[in-house]
């Protein structure tokens, strides 16, 4: 079990994401359109927004994951490039992760009400994201998809106890997010204002908290036994 530098690193997270504040603007107007569709006539455009956000944060995240792992390499690709080396891996590193994880549970739980399996889907899709937490930051750094899954589970495993402040960031992260799916949706009509204010508070500290989170455990696995791409 090893020793982690942890406030050092989070140091370093802070210092990155402080000093690369386009980053956050475009995260900002991301969540911001996507909480103001509460104003949205009720024509299937707010739905249709909506949707499109969900569907471009998709994409977003392994692309600002892949320009913070590129200023911490000190590279300067352009976003096209970025975007080609990091955000397809990515995408094929979470099916591998976890579409045999959702149809396993699914199946598991296809005899009892809807609200529950999604529940239960959804809190074994969390649980399975603070072990993984290694995993997405490993791909970044190895360029590898089996290879990182095996190595950030075993990395993780190894030093799980070094791990718990980690986990906790991941923790509040997701559950920050769950927070804002499963508890605001009454304010939608009842409190607009008050919705758009927490919805969007809610999922930018989750953001930060998130991009933190990652730049710390590429710190921590840039120094470590992996080979990089």
């Amino acid at each position: 079990m090893q020793s982690f530098d942890l406030k050092t690193y989070f140091l370093y997270a802070l210092y990155i994401v402080r000093t690369n504040p386009l980053i956050l603007l475009f995260v900002a107007a991301v969540g911001l359109l996507n909480s103001l569709t509460v104003y949205f006539p009720d024509n299937g455009l707010a739905g249709i927004v909506g949707s499109l956000t969900i569907v471009s944060a998709i994409f977003i995240s392994p692309l600002i994951y892949g320009i913070y792992y590129e200023i911490i390499e000190e590279k300067n690709n352009p976003l096209a490039t970025i975007f080609k080396t990091y955000v397809p891996g990515y995408l094929l590193l979470l099916f591998c992760m976890y579409i045999p994880i959702i149809l396993t549970t699914t199946l598991l739980i296809s005899s009892t009400q809807a609200t529950a399996g999604t529940a239960t889907v959804m809190l074994t899709i969390l649980v399975f994201s603070l072990l993984f937490i290694y995993v997405v930051p490993a791909y970044y750094v190895s360029g590898k998809i089996i290879e990182s899954i095996l190595y950030g589970l075993r990395f993780f495993l190894g030093n799980a106890l070094n791990s718990a402040p980690l986990l906790l960031m991941a923790l509040m992260s997701e559950l920050l997010l769950l927070l804002a799916h499963f508890k605001l949706g009454g304010l939608r009509q009842d409190s607009p204002v008050l919705f758009v204010s927490l919805d969007f508070s809610i999922y930018m500290a989750a953001s930060i908290v998130d991009f933190l989170l990652f730049i710390m455990l590429i710190y921590i696995l840039r120094n470590q036994n992996l080979s990089k791409r």
